[in-house]
């Protein structure tokens, strides 16, 4: 016969303040699968990450994540370009079915070689191939084994076009270039990489009168002319700006736009690498390019909170008014 003494009663204990953080931390994560940077968690939990010294709040996050890493919680970060660290989403990853799945280092030998071996396939398929089989056991991964990569034409010719464009730079010479169809006399200043894929060429352009940015793989290299530069303009911050708003489509105006909550580190995201201000959510931006806005609010409708009668709110309705007429005029 059961009798209540073989079921003791757990004694109920009372949270103290670190473990109620955590438990709030955790639920978070667990709420938000996408992750939240260490600004929004400042935003949602102010009572224990808003104090007057940022560093500290940013000791303490770190010190709070690290305890649920040793707990079993498998808590990752996402490096998204060159924003600011402060901007990283933190993220609770799930484990995966084939996380279950476990290779010994002979059969990931075996199978390596087999994928090297295999003839008249794409090089980039057997990349994905060993990328698949190996994401979970990259230490496993043989060393010396490489895939041998058969180059295509176009990639020789966008390599050609490239050494002439960078030595164009270095000895200040003109050249004649194929770009959008059209033929062009550029004279390189510099070459800018916007992030970790995207290439652009800061040129002189002859007919233009004016710097130009050219996609640096758009760019056929017809002719050195041997020529020195005739320009001598000065690079300034604005020739530097690749974020579209910065784009010359119409007169410098004013922008003051208020959003939801939750949606400030979306569009803070959204605006890196430009001039804003920032005060309540209501964002103040100096633009030659308002449309760039538009594709932020098309993608999240509900983060725009600023009255129907402010100007960008008219344009934007506009702007959606357009893409609905030309859907019908398709459908």
């Amino acid at each position: 016969m059961i009798k209540e003494d073989d079921f003791p009663m757990i004694e109920v204990k009372k949270m103290n303040e670190t473990e109620v953080r955590l438990f709030a931390l955790l639920f978070n994560l667990l709420k938000e699968p996408k992750g939240i940077s260490f600004q929004r968690f400042r935003k949602i939990m102010p009572r224990y990450y808003r104090n007057e010294d940022i560093d500290s709040d940013r000791k303490k996050l770190y010190r709070d994540l690290g305890q649920l890493k040793s707990m079993g919680f498998n808590i990752k970060v996402a490096n998204f370009g060159f924003q600011s660290e402060d901007h990283f989403p933190y993220y609770l990853e799930k484990e995966s079915l084939d996380s279950v799945l476990k290779f010994s280092k002979e059969e990931l030998e075996f199978l390596s070689r087999k994928l090297c071996e295999v003839e008249n396939q794409d090089n980039e398929t057997l990349l994905s191939l060993s990328q698949k089989l190996f994401s979970k056991n990259l230490e496993l991964y043989p060393k010396g084994i490489k895939i041998n990569k058969r180059k295509k034409e176009s990639d020789t010719n966008e390599e050609t076009d490239l050494i002439k464009v960078i030595q164009s730079i270095k000895d200040k010479r003109a050249l004649v270039i194929r770009y959008g169809g059209k033929e062009r006399i550029i004279e390189p200043y510099r070459l800018i990489r916007k992030n970790s894929e995207d290439f652009y060429l800061l040129a002189y352009d002859r007919s233009r009168k004016n710097l130009r940015r050219f996609i640096l793989p758009r760019i056929e290299v017809k002719k050195d002319l041997r020529e020195d530069f005739i320009s001598n303009k000065k690079i300034t911050d604005k020739d530097m700006n690749f974020h579209p708003l910065g784009f010359d489509v119409h007169e410098e105006e004013k922008l003051q736009i208020s959003v939801a909550n939750h949606y400030s580190d979306s569009l803070e995201t959204f605006l890196n690498g430009y001039p804003y201000s920032l005060e309540d959510n209501t964002f103040t931006i100096q633009t030659t390019n308002q449309a760039a806005l538009f594709p932020f609010f098309t993608k999240y409708p509900d983060a725009l909170q600023t009255s129907a009668e402010n100007p960008f709110c008219v344009s934007f309705q506009n702007h959606l008014k357009q893409i609905l007429e030309t859907y019908k005029s398709v459908a």
